[in-house]
């Protein structure tokens, strides 16, 4: 069930003209509702976008999607993971942004409202989303609670890769740099349990100091691999 009381569910897919930013943790809830609400339409008036990486092309197809008036007098765009938007593609958006067609409905979900760049984020509205409470996920401690910022699905794909992390933990597995972000979130996790705290923030202090002064991030890298090699 979505966090969004249904009232604004409606109002969103019914009457907002000014495109729309659902900004948080659990976005997927928020979609399903505005999908739901939405219903079923042509597809010729719908249209979703989503990527690991959404660049100029990505732009270029809401574009060409918006350039004909729809039959039914509404068209829905839904930028899934607006977060992959590169800042050109971003820069791209804003003219559709700031004049879309008085038939056209944008939704733009994220996860962070920080990702957008500031001229994005002055043409959309705002619509926070919360973060999960820590009961609700029955995390197993704080820290796993800080690792998934507060949501379900991170929460979940963290979980996964624990198997991972402890085998990379034990010298079992090697590390990749193609590894993503929730393999190293649950690295991070499982060396912040078996770590003594003092020893861990000596290491976290000279990796902030390696940060701070050495460019090479290929180095700095392979600086924070080397804090998990370490664990005996």
């Amino acid at each position: 069930m979505s966090d969004l009381p249904s009232s604004l569910v409606y109002s969103l897919v019914t009457r907002m003209s000014a495109p729309v930013a659902l900004v948080g943790p659990d976005w997927q809830e928020a979609y399903e509702a505005i999908r739901e609400k939405i219903g079923r339409v042509s597809p010729q008036d719908l249209l979703e976008v989503q990527g690991e990486t959404l660049g100029i092309d990505a732009v270029r197809t809401i574009e060409e999607f918006l350039a004909f008036v729809p039959g039914s007098g509404v068209k829905y765009v839904l930028v899934l993971g607006a977060d992959n938007l590169t800042p050109e593609a971003q820069n791209a958006f804003l003219k559709t942004l700031e004049e879309p067609p008085r038939y056209a409905r944008i939704f733009m979900f994220c996860q962070r409202w920080s990702n957008l760049l500031s001229t994005v984020r002055s043409r959309v509205v705002n619509v926070p989303l919360p973060a999960k409470p820590r009961t609700e996920l029955q995390t197993k401690s704080a820290w796993e609670y800080l690792m998934s910022s507060g949501s379900k699905n991170v929460l979940e794909q963290l979980r996964r890769n624990y198997d991972w992390a402890s085998q990379v933990l034990n010298g079992d597995l090697l590390f990749s740099k193609e590894m993503d972000s929730y393999k190293l979130a649950a690295f991070y996790f499982l060396l912040i349990e078996r770590k003594a705290p003092t020893d861990l923030l000596r290491e976290m202090l000279e990796l902030e100091s390696a940060m701070t002064f050495n460019v090479n991030t290929e180095m700095i890298f392979d600086r924070i691999l080397m804090t998990g090699v370490k664990v005996t």
